[in-house]
């Protein structure tokens, strides 16, 4: 990555200028970055917090200094996908960013994104943990879309960030949650934020295990953050006859996933994917991250200047970190 001066924003009616604080990285960012399918440059950033800086002509509610988490998509609200619950597939919402993204010093927040997804935040909220507002939503709308009840076991694929986010949710829901990775330092991580199981799955004894873990049946729920052909196939496996499984981390590139139609068929397993969050997803995340059981700081294990962000993502792409802070 290169960095380069720009000129700061200058902020329009309606909208927000807001200097950075900290920006985390996410894995979209990584594979941007690192895909040559992607068309460069390209400009990075979405999981914003900030302070603003000023305010622009008609907006009520905000004043210069005062903290705030932003995202980066707005949806339209009435296009044929909107109305469907799709949010993430409108026009407008793929359309729609905040200028020139979150790993620099300064942001423009548009005015749909100030009515939308600027989220004022508590004093006592540190910026550490109010990065996770946007990760966090994205978690919260795909379990709205999947089915989980309270004493459900699901199975997490992948203990990084976004593992332990959905564990520390399913948690919230009166869920036990059993995860796979085959890094040991992660299952000892996942442990100790309450698995039921943390499983490597290169061992041979991980259908027995789940097993063992769900009453014979297979796991309710199996949530895919590092989704291929083997851990799809694994997961099919391993969930209960009319269970679901939930893709939630693919990259494009990868080989097509082999799938037993069959299998698929007369076990009535669902299969759905979840991309993004929707504004309402942030609300409910920031609530969540009020609580004292979510203190999801925790997971950070890095924080890089902007003068070294070039480290920050090669140290996130090796998976060297669990998770990296950008702090302009």
């Amino acid at each position: 990555m290169t960095l380069r001066e720009v000129a700061r924003p200058e902020v329009g009616p309606g909208e927000l200028l807001v200097r950075v604080r900290a920006c985390g990285v996410c894995g979209t960012d990584l594979l941007k970055l690192y895909s040559p399918d992607v068309a460069k440059p390209v400009q990075l950033g979405h999981e914003v917090v900030g302070e603003v800086a000023a305010v622009g002509a008609g907006v009520a509610g905000w004043q210069a200094g005062q903290r705030l988490a932003l995202a980066h998509h707005v949806p339209c609200y009435q296009c044929h996908y909107c109305r469907h619950g799709n949010v993430s597939m409108c026009a407008t919402f793929k359309a729609s960013n905040i200028r020139p993204g979150g790993f620099s010093e300064w942001v423009l927040a548009p005015a749909p994104h100030v009515r939308h997804t600027a989220l004022p935040l508590p004093d006592a909220m540190p910026d550490e943990r109010a990065v996770f507002v946007e990760p966090l939503a994205c978690c919260v709308r795909a379990l709205r879309r999947a089915p989980v009840q309270p004493g459900d076991t699901a199975l997490i694929v992948g203990a990084g960030a976004m593992g332990l986010l959905f564990l520390a949710l399913l948690q919230s829901h009166g869920c036990q949650a059993l995860m796979l990775d085959l890094k040991p330092e992660r299952l000892a991580l996942a442990q100790q934020w309450g698995a039921a199981a943390a499983i490597n799955p290169a061992h041979n004894h991980v259908a027995a295990e789940v097993r063992q873990a769900s009453s014979g049946r297979g796991v309710d729920l199996a949530i895919l953050t590092v989704a291929n052909g083997a851990t799809l196939t694994q997961a099919v496996d391993l969930v209960r006859d009319g269970g679901t499984i939930v893709i939630f981390g693919a990259k494009a590139g990868d080989q097509p996933a082999p799938a037993d139609l069959w299998e698929i068929y007369r076990r009535e397993l669902t299969l759905l994917s979840a991309y993004s969050a929707a504004p309402e997803d942030l609300h409910t995340a920031l609530a969540l991250l009020q609580r004292p059981d979510f203190p999801l700081e925790r997971l950070v294990t890095h924080q890089y200047a902007l003068d070294d962000i070039n480290e920050a993502m090669t140290v996130s792409y090796a998976q060297q970190a669990l998770k990296v802070i950008i702090r302009p």
